[in-house]
């Protein structure tokens, strides 16, 4: 009855194709299913269903009673809701989108029309905005020619990009180059076996092309920012870096070399036909499956942390979702060890207008500032005054921010640094990088954002605005030790520097605290 009522609590908040699906895998009966014989052509038929009930929703017709009362009118009617086609063999050719094969695998992949230029639909626009930088737009300029005859234009309007709107333009080809980057990894990852790379283009003017030399291990950044398409990169990469570096070859082939006979032709398969002894082994398919599903259940069990790993990440997402699963010491279960004559106490509500500011709102507020601050001359307390003024939040957070303590901290060892190699310093830098869970071996992406880091040619300053409050500056050391080491790693793998200085910089208390981790 428990699953009963849980059911009937989830219809009431999600759509008919999602609540049809949660039955399906609440009692892993997708899966039974498809232990039985003809078990493909049965689960085509499940996901049938759930595919009616999504578009019998996106009709005027709503709810979960109206779905059953049309399919029992469609079997009163002696009318059998129409069977699908099965899945097609392993060993078929399939068709689809870079995105639509996020999750999958398989022996063997052909990534098509590496040659096809990226959309930039977006660079082209009257008006760019941004986050950092704010809007951009064109400047319609009406200029005088000068000409004296009719049938000329006695004016004409130049369209003149401003300066913010060719800052927002970088900006955008750069996160628009990142995904682009992020789709290929995508794909090429999908090939279990072998990864063939087909694109076209003229051989002549590819060799002809030249590039500047590689530095860490890795493309030049123009090179990078210059490229077209896919192809441009991988062709980039091969003539840069020696071949026997390079895990993969390329090869020209002409048209008058795809001839029938050198490529062949797929073969077409007639559908699997039912099985004749299926009433037969019924029964004793049925105990098997069972088996299966007991099996699969305590397979979950062990691999509870690769089941709920997420693909993505945050720094400090990682030990909150390792806590429940990797170390129980000291957690309180809920509805144990309670006691029975515990007293329960009701707050009233506080109906006073005084603005409430809480410790989040702070520290997001604090970190705005400190990204806007001008730092191409000596901060003062007026200075800092009017960078709090452009800080996005309400008058109440504002007053909370302790501006001479921020002021202090340029007076601070790393503070002086900062001040005297601005040339050097790189603020809300955001970052991806690839992990992998000792645990389960399973691959996730880490993102975040870095409050700033000075990078030099041999070593890296790495540091970290915290207000939250303290007692020992080692709390707050131990607390975010790991988000720092994940944030070097990151750094060190982007630059290729091992050295990196990790520091944590302290507002939590009424003075700065600049502390190495």
């Amino acid at each position: 009855m428990d699953i009963l009522a849980s059911w009937r609590l989830y219809a009431k908040t999600h759509s008919l194709y999602d609540l049809i699906w949660k039955i399906y895998n609440d009692r892993f009966y997708y899966d039974y299913v498809g232990a039985l014989p003809n078990g493909p052509a049965r689960q085509a038929n499940l996901y049938a269903l759930a595919l009616r009930a999504d578009q019998f929703e996106k009709s005027n017709f709503k709810g979960l009673s109206r779905f059953i009362g049309m399919i029992n009118q469609v079997l009163e009617a002696q009318h059998d809701l129409a069977s699908v086609a099965i899945a097609p063999p392993k060993d078929a050719v399939e068709l689809m989108t870079i995105h639509k094969s996020k999750g999958l695998e398989f022996p063997y992949v052909f990534i098509l029309n590496m040659d096809q230029d990226f959309n930039k639909q977006d660079s082209i626009s009257e008006v760019i905005l941004s986050r950092k930088n704010g809007l951009g737009v064109k400047y319609i300029a009406k200029m005088e020619t000068g000409a004296v005859e009719d049938h000329y234009p006695k004016t004409i309007k130049l369209s003149i990009p401003s300066l913010t709107y060719r800052q927002n333009e970088e900006e955008l080809q750069l996160a628009s180059y990142s995904e682009q980057m992020r789709l290929l990894y995508v794909a090429m990852t999908r090939a279990e076996k072998k990864l063939y790379l087909v694109g076209k283009g003229s051989r002549e003017k590819l060799e002809a092309k030249e590039y500047p030399a590689a530095k860490n291990g890795k493309l030049n950044s123009n090179t990078r920012l210059q490229a077209r398409n896919f192809q441009d990169w991988l062709w980039a990469i091969s003539k840069v870096f020696a071949k026997d570096n390079l895990n993969f070859s390329y090869r020209f082939v002409g048209e008058d070399q795809l001839t029938k006979e050198a490529i062949g032709e797929l073969e077409t398969k007639s559908p699997l036909q039912d099985s004749s002894q299926a009433d037969n082994r019924q029964s004793e398919t049925i105990k098997e499956a069972l088996e299966m599903l007991k099996e699969v259940e305590v397979y979950n069990t062990l691999h509870r942390a690769a089941i709920e790993l997420p693909s993505v990440q945050t720094p400090s997402q990682i030990k909150k979702f390792y806590e429940p699963v990797m170390d129980m010491e000291g957690v309180e279960i809920a509805g144990q060890d309670q006691s029975v004559d515990k007293k329960i106490s009701f707050d009233l509500p506080d109906f006073s207008t005084k603005e409430k500011v809480t410790g989040a709102e702070i520290g997001s507020a604090t970190h705005e500032l400190m990204q806007r601050i001008d730092l191409s001359q000596r901060p003062t307390l007026a200075s800092l005054t009017e960078t709090l003024k452009q800080v996005q939040t309400s008058p109440a957070v504002r007053d909370k921010i302790n501006l001479a303590k921020i002021l202090a901290f340029f007076d601070t060892v790393l503070g002086q640094e900062i001040l005297t190699n601005t040339n050097h310093l790189y603020r809300e830098q955001p970052f991806s990088m690839l992990k992998r869970d000792q645990k389960s071996q399973e691959d996730f992406v880490v993102r975040g954002i870095l409050d700033g880091y000075l990078l030099y040619e041999d070593r890296i300053i790495l540091f970290d605005y915290k207000t939250d409050r303290y007692d020992e500056p080692s709390q707050l050391i131990d607390r975010y030790r790991g988000q720092l080491v994940l944030y070097g790693e990151a750094l060190s793998r982007a630059y290729s520097i091992e050295n990196i200085e990790k520091y944590l910089i302290l507002l939590g208390k009424d003075e700065v605290q600049v502390v190495k981790v």
